[in-house]
């Protein structure tokens, strides 16, 4: 092996001052890597939602009579919070009436109309 190094080496001196050495790797020995213990990670806090905001029964009762004018059939009462509807309606309006209550942000709609 020495003999194979020392001819490589005289070869490639002749070659020029550019030339590059080489080696043997077969003796040298493999670097073990390094062990190290994990790093504990702190626990990410969980996101918080939105609290949901519940419209006061004052605003709620302006708000359900403006919505509900339109609707003739149709009667409304607030209380804690909710809605109650009675009354018949048409099958086209019930989804208009529903999304103008909804938009007030009630705590519940409680649908009791009679679609026509």
């Amino acid at each position: 092996m020495k003999k194979t190094i020392l001819k490589l080496s005289v070869s490639l001196m002749l070659m020029g001052p550019a030339s590059v050495l080489l080696y043997s790797c077969k003796d040298k020995k493999k670097a073990e890597p390094e062990v190290t213990a994990p790093v504990p990670m702190e626990p990410v806090p969980a996101p918080q939602a939105a609290p949901v905001v519940i419209s006061a029964d004052d605003s709620l009762q302006k708000g359900v009579m403006d919505a509900t004018k339109d609707f003739p059939g149709v009667t409304a009462t607030v209380s804690n919070g909710e809605i109650t509807l009675k009354g018949e309606i048409q099958k086209s309006q019930r989804v208009k009436l529903i999304q103008a209550l909804n938009a007030l942000r009630p705590k519940k709609i409680n649908n009791e109309l009679v679609v026509k």
